[in-house]
């Protein structure tokens, strides 16, 4: 498994993005993913990837932070 914390600005914190990922502590502050090449869905209308496959370490201009995050 891979950690992001919740400042960091990948696709994995995004809330745009479709991909698979949990909460993995009890404060919200750090998410986790099975790879960092793990596979989503950008679902931002704002971003120039809408729609495209994106891997969970990867970023654009128009990242918004994932709800689950604090």
């Amino acid at each position: 498994m891979y950690q992001y914390t919740c400042d960091s600005k990948y696709c994995a914190t995004c809330s745009c993005w479709s991909g698979e990922r949990k909460i993995c502590d009890h404060f919200g502050s750090r998410l986790e993913v099975s790879s960092p090449m793990s596979t989503g869905k950008c679902m931002n209308r704002k971003s120039g990837a809408w729609q495209r496959t994106r891997q969970a370490n990867g970023c654009c201009s128009a990242h918004e932070k994932w709800g689950a995050l604090r």
